[in-house]
């Protein structure tokens, strides 16, 4: 008769490797170390970098915006440089929809301005009714044409003249 238990004991293991999971665990460890930087990279690029005052700072006067891109809420987007407004793009077909199609020019027609070209700021206007995505496209397509001084434009608080 065999004897049961001892070194050389032919019964099964009840018992769990864990080297394989410390191992595995470890893996993973290392490659969400790696990707996270890259993944958190890839967000800040997305951002768009709006250049607005603080809520103390004295508004701006009617004179020194000169130069408006103007966001009407029937979904046009056109540029007054203080001479009247020129229409560079017109959305009303793809209301809330995909804008890019209908936007796909105003980078180049705003690259190619070259009074917008020179630094100065451009105040943005747009209908308080627009889409949200809509005006964060014109404001992306706005920095890809190498416009970086952006102001937005509002009306001041109630009672606050």
């Amino acid at each position: 008769m065999a004897m049961q238990g001892g070194p050389n004991r032919l019964g099964q293991l009840s018992e769990i490797n864990v080297t394989p999971l410390v191992d595995v665990m470890l893996v993973l460890l290392i490659v969400f170390m790696v990707t996270t930087p890259i993944i958190v990279d890839e967000m800040q690029q997305r951002k768009v970098e709006v250049d607005l005052p603080t809520t103390n700072a004295e508004p701006v006067k009617p004179g020194d915006m000169q130069t408006i891109l103007v966001l009407h809420k029937d979904y046009r987007v056109a540029l007054d440089l203080g001479q009247g407004e020129t229409e560079l793009a017109t959305c009303a077909a793809a209301k809330g929809v995909d804008y890019s199609e209908c936007l796909g020019l105003l980078e180049p027609k705003l690259r190619n301005n070259k009074p917008l070209q020179d630094g100065r700021r451009v105040f943005l206007m747009a209908h308080r009714g627009l889409n949200y995505g809509f005006v964060v496209d014109v404001m992306a397509r706005l920095k890809n044409s190498g416009i970086t001084n952006l102001g937005m434009v509002t009306n001041p608080p109630e009672g606050g003249g």
